[in-house]
């Protein structure tokens, strides 16, 4: 059986697990009717599964954090834009070490933005799977008549202690028996916040078992995916201000030559 197809009843099984119904599911997962009855007649898809509000107002003093997910094959990337100009990246945690042809992912990005600003500013989600790409933007407006940090406030703003928040990881993950896995968990904080991860069994992943690995990035290595290594990772995020702690779905997907 064709490797998408497994993908595909995995995708299906683990919403079943999480709780959402499988009549829910977006069509594109789901492939098109339109390919002789073949999922995923196009090895590279994505689409974006969770998108920012269009719109939104910005009150004085106050962050607006911005969430958005890309759902897509091989292991989407995400990236924001700012105003219209392509090149105008800004500055992301988006990293990965390792890309994997067949799995399919959820990728979920956080951008806070802490300076507000009276003029309206538009910011863009950019998902990318290979050679496909979707999208969606915010545009955040002043609230009535404030007024732009100067200066030497932005610079206070800047150099204050800040919460621990994880703005990049996976929700979910789907890849083949056999092959070797990376999940990121990508932390911002002032002081740096300091990462460690559970496995689906609540234990901390201490580098006992030799096929799980933190990396120094934060991310977590899964070496050699076993039909063992199902369930939710957690990985937590802390520096002394605060904690934050996100949870990864894995599902491993048989395939001919794997062994359970």
């Amino acid at each position: 059986m064709d490797s998408y197809l497994y993908l595909a009843v995995a995708l299906l099984l683990a919403s079943s697990i999480n709780g959402r119904a499988i009549d829910d599911m977006d069509n594109s997962i789901m492939g098109s009717n339109n390919n002789d009855g073949k999922l995923f007649a196009e090895r590279d898809w994505v689409e974006i599964s969770l998108a920012p509000p269009p719109k939104l107002i910005q009150q004085a003093g106050n962050s607006i954090e911005l969430e958005c997910e890309a759902t897509g094959s091989p292991q989407p990337t995400i990236h924001w834009i700012r105003g219209n100009n392509p090149h105008n990246i800004v500055e992301n945690f988006n990293v990965i070490t390792e890309t994997s042809p067949n799995a399919l992912v959820r990728v979920r990005s956080r951008l806070i933005i802490e300076h507000t600003s009276s003029s309206e500013r538009t910011f863009t989600c950019v998902g990318r799977a290979g050679s496909k790409t979707a999208f969606e933007s915010t545009t955040i407006y002043g609230a009535p008549g404030h007024k732009s940090h100067n200066l030497t406030e932005l610079l206070s703003l800047n150099g204050g202690a800040k919460k621990a928040r994880i703005v990049l990881y996976y929700s979910a993950l789907f890849d083949t028996i056999g092959t070797n896995v990376v999940l990121p968990c990508k932390a911002a904080g002032r002081p740096n916040p300091e990462i460690y991860w559970l496995d689906p069994d609540d234990n901390v992943i201490n580098g006992r078992d030799h096929r799980l690995r933190v990396h120094p990035s934060g991310s977590l290595h899964i070496s050699s995916l076993r039909w063992s290594d199902m369930g939710s990772y957690t990985c937590i995020a802390k520096n002394p201000l605060d904690k934050d702690s996100i949870s990864t779905f894995v599902y491993p997907v048989a395939n001919e030559d794997s062994e359970k």
